[in-house]
């Protein structure tokens, strides 16, 4: 039987501290609580909020605007496993601890028609670095380590498969993969007599995140001939070169030199080089506030800049100098968000989501990127894709699977050439992968025939006809061995390595922390 992707369904609520994000809801524990959650694509597993990150201090409403408390001691089925240090985001600043452990985890809310999945590693965590829960959807294995503890293999007790993992191998999904875009709250969905016209009317309607396990929805985006492989550093791997940044319409450039950048939907912001953050500030007219580290805007420029309503062109590709590119195109309203809540910020205050990177470890296109970007992410292939969003009403979802190299029973929609590029094996390749042993077995069958005759005739003519019959014999067998060469196995298969419990990537070494429970922040 095929295997369907899983379509997530957005919880429909906005949620953050620096910006409205679109959630997802997931079930923690049994019987299951539901909390909103961001999506993170660097970190292997879901980070929930525990009781003590909202303190007797904090306002009433803490608890709703971090998506919601996971009490893990009402849940039947949570087993502990300590204080570990939250080491995803070390190279932004970003740090804290997360008490791990084991728990069922349903995707989506009641009704949604989506998996439970049994015995899988999440954590609970205060830390405000991470203000809202998160789900992590990177296919890692996460190694649970103490100081000094020798680091443990993936077949120790210690070593977990991430939840995207798990769902390929209990076959909830085709593969290790996922589509991925992080919704926008000021845009509209277009009449779809409208999408291709200039057009453009902000805060009609919102349009929420999309998350596709296994698969993508490609009427979300504008297709491109742009594939990208993963970088060496699994840690880091979804890496593009941004060969320009500019105003358009102007010859305002905003990238003095292209760069290599990491796409990482687990942060808000943009984080460029302090040359090009120095550029946005002459276009913009933005100020850096050394306090908080971020680029606040006032009213007055607030309403300037909705005037002007300038694009900002990201050109994509997968170096910093080589075709093809991909270009995306960021209007004005996805950097106009509002703080409330943060560090540092008494009250609510508008800022331009742009980030100082103190070197090249720190460049990193964040959500904000992913408002107007669609991710799509193969592991078993190890490649990616970013496309442009397209916001299209009356326009039905077009899901579609992407199927696994190794196997041969996924439906490939011819129509899709997407899906097509990804290896999903032909019709033609699987026939004659079954078609040419049947053949070979036929041939062998013949020489053995042959080879019996041969020694029940002893005279000169039957040497001379055993001679040409065995001619003949090998002139079939070299036809079948061309087929076979030309037509058993597609090109683009040699290289992927086989793909077992957890897809073969290297694992998240997540350290323990001396710290008591008490000191998660």
């Amino acid at each position: 039987m095929d295997l369907a992707p899983v379509v997530v369904k957005p919880s429909q609520a906005w949620d953050g501290n620096d910006g409205p994000w679109s959630t997802f809801a997931l079930g923690f524990g049994t019987p299951p609580q539901y909390v909103r959650v961001l999506i993170s694509t660097t970190c292997p597993q879901p980070w929930a909020i525990d009781p003590i990150g909202c303190a007797t201090t904090d306002p009433p409403e803490c608890p709703n605007r971090r998506g919601n408390i996971f009490y893990k001691n009402s849940s039947s089925t949570w087993q502990d496993k300590g204080l570990y240090g939250l080491d995803e985001e070390l190279n932004l600043g970003y740090t804290g601890n997360g008490n791990f452990g084991l728990d069922s985890i349903t995707l989506g809310y009641p009704g949604s028609g989506a998996p439970t999945i049994g015995h899988q590693l999440l954590a609970t965590i205060a830390t405000r670095n991470f203000d809202v829960a998160t789900w992590g959807i990177a296919p890692r294995t996460t190694n649970l380590t103490r100081p000094g503890q020798k680091p443990v293999t993936f077949a120790s007790e210690d070593a977990y498969p991430s939840l995207l993992s798990t769902l390929k191998v209990e076959s909830k999904i085709p593969s290790i993969s996922y589509g991925y875009t992080a919704g926008a709250r000021y845009s509209m969905c277009l009449p779809m007599s409208l999408a291709t016209s200039k057009l453009i009317i902000k805060g009609l309607k919102q349009v929420p995140a999309s998350l596709t396990l296994g698969g993508f929805d490609a009427s979300r985006f504008a297709s491109s001939n742009l594939t990208l492989g993963f970088a060496d550093d699994v840690s880091r791997d979804l890496v593009v070169g941004i060969q320009s940044i500019s105003v358009a319409g102007s010859d305002e450039i905003l990238l003095p030199k292209p760069i290599l950048s990491f796409v990482d939907a687990t942060v808000s912001h943009i984080w460029l080089p302090v040359e090009a953050c120095k550029a946005f500030e002459r276009a913009f007219g933005i100020t850096f506030d050394t306090v908080s580290g971020l680029y606040l805007v006032n009213e007055t420029l607030h309403r300037d800049l909705l005037a002007r309503n300038a694009t900002v062109v990201f050109i994509i590709g997968a170096d910093t100098v080589s075709p093809p590119t991909v270009n995306i195109s960021l209007p004005y309203a996805a950097f106009d968000l509002q703080l409330t809540a943060y560090p540092n910020i008494l009250k609510a205050t508008r800022y331009f989501p742009l980030r100082r990177a103190a070197n090249d470890t720190q460049h990193t296109l964040g959500r904000t990127f992913l408002q107007e970007a669609y991710l799509i992410a193969d592991y078993e292939r190890s490649q990616f894709s970013i496309n442009q969003c397209r916001f299209v009403g009356g326009l039905p979802a077009d899901i579609q699977a992407i199927s696994s190299p190794n196997s041969t029973n996924i439906t490939v929609n011819p129509d899709s050439p997407t899906i097509s590029s990804a290896g999903g094996l032909s019709s033609a390749i699987i026939a004659t992968i079954v078609v040419v042993p049947i053949v070979i077995l036929a041939v062998l069958g013949l020489i053995l025939t042959i080879q019996w005759r041969r020694k029940r005739q002893a005279s000169e003519q039957s040497d001379q006809e055993d001679s040409e019959t065995a001619s003949k014999v090998a002139a079939s067998v070299s036809g079948v061995h061309e087929l076979h060469e030309d037509r058993l196995a597609p090109p683009e298969l040699h290289d992927i390595p086989k793909t077992e419990m957890d897809g073969g990537f290297a694992a998240a070494e997540v350290n323990a922390t001396e710290a008591n429970v008490h000191e998660m922040e």
